[in-house]
């Protein structure tokens, strides 16, 4: 049985389930120092553990939009939470890298589902005109996760060890799946023997892989190089079969034809790029050059989302009331000046400036999100919102994994597998160059969206 329309519980249970998962998430990046000195995992591995996770989110994001139109989006939604939960209960007890790396991996995958579903059964029951107040609310919750995620990790790192994180945010989403629960009722139904292409899945997570290790790897020189390139010539061959089949993972006709989706997401994907390559580089930097603990660092890193939360809303329900496109480009500027900004950090720079980065990052991506979402899920009839949930969840979480394969392989060349408070000299060199490209990128998106706006 679908979720009844227009009940009034509907956006806040959805609210409260995605507010777990990105709680974790953002915390994980505070404990990442203190998780690197206990398992000896270097500057290298520090990137896999996030770059892994985005990975597993992107390559099951399509999969999992799919298969939620052909069976039933709230048994996905439900299986997403907690698998989510048992993956993140098992990385706080492993001590060994290599398995906290696949229980990252699962996480992602699990992610993808809640993603993929959670805004599709919201777009099912709230209609067009007041989608950009649900989904500023939905977005207000992720972000105040995102915000609370980093202060409690800051903490519970300093009380018992990185450990804790995983623990503590594995109940956390299994105790916020709950109420969902007992409001929504499965119904699953078998799917299609074709509903989903399985061997399109297989290409596109392959490809993933591919390119994971060999950004991880550009160090050792040829393996490293011929890794990208087979990732990249995999999802080559995966946007092209696409293109062939009746019921494709990746709706490239569409695309093609949707102007207004197409350039939603390819903004989307552009400015994502600047978001997670952030909070990692800037994360490190607190903590391994400056030298402040992982309480003070959570506080900081928590100052950019504190404002989305606060922000996204309004942003929303502004959207719902003139063009979502200005709003939009608004923001994309705004994060560019904080990606700007980002390349003054010096090792003897007061913290202050770090949190201002974050603060005015936070601002820009307030100001877009909740309008860009409403842009995407508007733009294609009832009975595709699966898929155009998935695409914006793709978009959202590609970008995070191209900025993060990007500071993973300029800390692989210029790191290695050295801890990172090594040579703080070094970092802060490393840190500046992955700024200058995610800027050009931020710089990139706002070029789409101006001219999106025109359009």
């Amino acid at each position: 049985m679908s979720p009844r329309p227009h009940h009034p519980l509907l956006v806040p249970a959805i609210a409260a389930s995605q507010f777990a998962p990105p709680f974790m998430i953002s915390g994980v990046a505070v404990a990442l120092p203190a998780l690197g000195t206990d398992l000896g995992a270097g500057a290298t591995a520090l990137s896999l553990v996030e770059t892994l996770f985005l990975a597993a989110s992107v390559a099951f994001l399509l999969p999992a939009g799919r298969l939620g139109d052909a069976a039933d989006k709230v048994a996905l939604f439900k299986l997403g939470m907690l698998a989510f939960a048992i993956a993140s209960i098992l990385t706080g007890l492993t001590s060994s890298l290599a398995a906290l790396l696949v229980l990252r991996f699962v996480q992602g995958a699990a992610s993808a589902a809640v993603q993929a579903s959670g805004a599709a059964i919201v777009a099912d029951a709230v209609p067009p005109a007041r989608r950009g107040k649900a989904f500023g609310i939905i977005i207000g919750a992720i972000y105040a996760g995102l915000t609370l995620g980093p202060i409690v990790a800051g903490f519970l790192v300093g009380l018992w060890g990185w450990r804790s994180v995983f623990l503590v945010g594995g109940a956390a989403v299994a105790l916020l799946l709950l109420p969902t629960h007992l409001l929504l009722r499965a119904s699953w139904r078998r799917p299609a023997p074709r509903a989903v292409h399985w061997p399109s899945a297989v290409l596109v997570t392959a490809g993933m892989l591919a390119l994971v290790g060999g950004a991880a790897t550009l160090r050792e020189g040829p393996a490293g190089w011929g890794a990208i390139a087979l990732g990249v010539l995999l999802l080559g061959i995966f946007v092209l079969l696409q293109r062939r089949l009746d019921a494709p993972l990746l709706n490239v006709g569409l695309l093609v034809k949707n102007r207004v989706l197409a350039y939603a997401l390819l903004v989307q994907t552009l400015l994502y790029c600047n978001a997670f390559g952030t909070v990692f580089l800037l994360s490190l930097y607190m903590q391994s050059v400056l030298g402040y603990g992982s309480h003070v660092a959570g506080e900081v890193l928590a100052v950019g989302t504190l404002l989305m939360a606060a922000i996204a809303p309004a942003t929303g329900a502004l959207a719902d009331r003139t063009r979502p496109a200005l709003i939009a480009s608004t923001g994309v500027a705004i994060a560019l000046a904080a990606a700007a900004l980002a390349t003054f950090l010096r090792e003897g720079s007061s913290i202050i400036l770090a949190g201002l980065v974050l603060a005015i990052q936070g601002v820009g991506f307030a100001f877009f999100s909740s309008p860009n979402i409403a842009m995407v899920m508007n733009a294609v009839p009832r009975e595709r919102s699966s898929l155009a949930s998935a695409l914006s969840a793709t978009a959202r979480s590609l970008g995070m994994v191209i900025g993060m394969l990007i500071v993973g392989a300029l800390v692989s060349v210029n790191l290695g597998h050295e801890p990172v408070g090594a040579d703080p000299a070094r970092y802060i060199a490393t840190m500046h160059t992955a700024f200058w490209v995610l800027a050009a990128l931020t710089a990139a998106a706002l070029a789409v969206s101006l001219f999106r706006t025109r359009s």
